[in-house]
């Protein structure tokens, strides 16, 4: 039944105009971006090939691209989103989800899933953009798929924090305002605390950097499979108070 509600939730988007808008954005920017980058790596390749250094395409073409998609899934998902429980609590739609015979858990875990798949033609769209690069410069390809996996990962982790907001506010405004300021505060949470610091492992950007580097850590997963279920486990409970089922 949740794989229902994420194929209605997809329909859902693929239907509206922000998700093509979106995805129309984040290929022209992802195509420009990566050109940019092979025209600066073509003018300094003479001096690193001579310079002996270790830098090669990889690092300075497709890394900082990665790096920028990233930032855009971070855009697109609160867009994407404010549609889900805040955008239907809004039309008053969200009384027909309450009253439906389906258990909390399989109306959040669908709205993850529907919010993914919403977010994986505009992942994959840039991935092969940058795979098609492959047939003018030489890929590191585990690297790439390691980077791919760590980015599939953040996008599922986004649809949950996402929803999980969307299930605390009644207007769409305030849960896209919420969600960019978590998002952000989590993004830049690694530069304004030490490493030291207990709630550190909070921060996104030291989980994400390594898997875009092709460095897959056991914590860098803890922390996505953590966060991700904990997400899901507070919507659930959330969902099911608003049904009166605690």
């Amino acid at each position: 039944m949740s794989w229902s509600i994420a194929l209605h939730e997809w329909r859902r988007l693929r239907a509206g105009l922000m998700f093509w808008l979106l995805l129309a954005f984040a290929q022209l920017t992802i195509a420009w971006l990566a050109f940019a980058q092979l025209e600066a790596f073509a003018r300094i390749a003479p001096q690193l090939k001579s310079g002996g250094t270790a830098l090669d395409a990889m690092d300075l073409v497709i890394t900082p691209t990665l790096s920028s998609l990233t930032l855009m899934l971070l855009l697109a998902a609160p867009l994407l989103a404010m549609g889900g429980f805040a955008g239907e609590a809004r039309s008053g739609r969200l009384a027909l989800w309450l009253s439906a015979p389906l258990a909390s858990r399989q109306l959040v875990i669908g709205k993850v899933l529907g919010l993914w798949l919403g977010l994986a033609p505009l992942l994959a769209s840039a991935l092969l953009t940058l795979a098609l690069l492959g047939l003018a410069i030489e890929i590191d390809w585990p690297r790439f798929a390691l980077a791919a996996a760590t980015l599939t990962l953040l996008s599922l982790w986004l649809a949950a924090v996402v929803v999980l907001l969307s299930c605390l506010f009644e207007h769409p405004a305030a849960m896209l305002a919420t969600s960019y300021g978590v998002l952000l505060f989590a993004w830049l949470l690694d530069s304004v605390t030490p490493p030291t610091a207990p709630w550190h492992w909070l921060a996104l950007l030291p989980h994400v950097q390594p898997g875009l580097q092709g460095l897959w850590r056991s914590q860098d997963l803890v922390f996505f499979l953590v966060t991700t279920i904990a997400a899901i486990l507070l919507a659930v409970s959330w969902l099911a108070q608003r049904r009166g089922e605690l």
